[in-house]
């Protein structure tokens, strides 16, 4: 089987790591596997073994449908027999080679904004298969095509648990998050004053991506915690220091999942994260502390729970276990490969019994 898989580039930022495990897991399985991925977007050893198609999803609009033409031909040779997209924009192009090429089409969505801006209805009659990486977003995208063609297989992440990676280091914390949210970054800035006192060698890794609001360094200067703080633009690319961190707070909602959260958990961290409808996984008190509202004395009773409290490792330790059974790279990876055989094999055709 030649499975195509059509990558997102906002999602190339911070599911590299998990699509790679994933290519490399459907060639291991005997898929030739073709990637069709931004210019220039070179991985790692093992995964630059398997073939590339450079498509620029930036381009003038006007070109698209020649971009397009460019890989149909290119790929009329060796078709596909189905296309797998990942993230919004990915799918639309996956959609629109699939039906030029007469192959089936799955999609994977990981968060609630991915299934709002994918063209889902106009392709509904192409789909073989819409992948959630939750059960609410499946719910979610039940609402716009047949739930009869939804699935939650997630992408997957490398959860070894919490057993298998070194200790955490006790006085750290990371943020994720998009740093636009003046209020939820107020809340937990407030929190970490709150409780570096009684933590003198605290640092803090903080995600200050492209588009941050830059007031929120003034703001952290007013609160005396701008010494903690150590900005990177994407967590992603700190990852060992990342997942070294004894405490992940999530300052957005996600809408769903995000593999450095999931890894996280998977690591055994303590994750403190806002209530979120979309990510089931986070369950207060059990695989996460979710702050009973998003006010500076909430975030700040999570945080003094995670970092001082001892008996706030066992939800580390729940977290780990339950992530590796749920999202586990190898596990979603066998998921998703049998579902590119249902797609190519068609539904089963049922026959009547001799004499009935």
């Amino acid at each position: 089987m030649h499975v195509a898989l059509v990558i997102d580039p906002e999602r190339l930022l911070t599911d590299r790591a998990a699509f790679a495990r994933l290519a490399v897991a459907f060639a291991a399985d005997g898929m030739r596997v073709t990637r069709i991925m931004p210019p220039a977007a070179s991985g790692h050893e093992v995964e630059r073994l398997l073939p590339v198609m450079a498509h620029d999803w930036d381009g003038s609009p006007l070109f698209k449908r020649a971009r397009l033409g460019g890989l149909v031909s290119a790929l009329e040779g060796d078709r596909p027999d189905v296309f797998v997209s990942l993230g919004a924009r990915a799918f639309d192009a996956a959609a629109e080679l699939a039906e030029d090429l007469e192959s089936a089409l799955i999609g994977t969505f990981a968060t609630e904004d991915e299934l709002a801006a994918a063209p889902l209805r106009r392709w509904t009659r192409h789909l073989d298969l819409v992948c959630t990486s939750t059960g609410p977003l499946a719910v979610r995208a039940g609402r716009i095509v047949p739930p009869e063609l939804v699935s939650v297989i997630p992408v997957g992440v490398r959860a070894p648990g919490a057993a298998a990676v070194a200790p955490p280091s006790p006085q750290s914390i990371a943020i994720v998050g998009k740093a636009r949210d003046d209020g939820a970054y107020r809340a937990i800035f407030t929190a970490i004053a709150d409780v570096a006192p009684a933590m003198p060698e605290l640092q803090v890794a903080i995600e200050f991506p492209p588009g941050h609001d830059p007031g929120l360094w003034r703001l952290a200067r007013e609160m005396e915690i701008s010494r903690l703080l150590n900005g990177v633009s994407a967590m992603e690319s700190v990852r060992p220091l990342a997942l070294a961190c004894g405490v992940f707070i999530v300052a957005d909602v996600l809408h769903g999942t995000r593999p450095i959260v999931l890894e996280a958990m998977g690591a055994g961290r303590i994750v403190l994260a806002a209530d979120d409808p979309f990510a089931d996984y986070l369950i207060d008190g059990v695989t996460a502390l979710v702050p009973e509202a998003r006010d500076a004395a909430s975030w700040t009773q999570a945080l003094t729970r995670a970092l001082l409290d001892p008996a706030s490792a066992a939800i580390g330790a729940e977290a780990a276990a339950r992530t590796a059974a749920r999202f586990g790279s190898a596990r979603c990876a066998e998921q998703l490969i049998e579902a590119c055989h249902r797609a190519v094999r068609g539904p089963v055709i049922p026959f009547a019994a001799p004499g009935a």
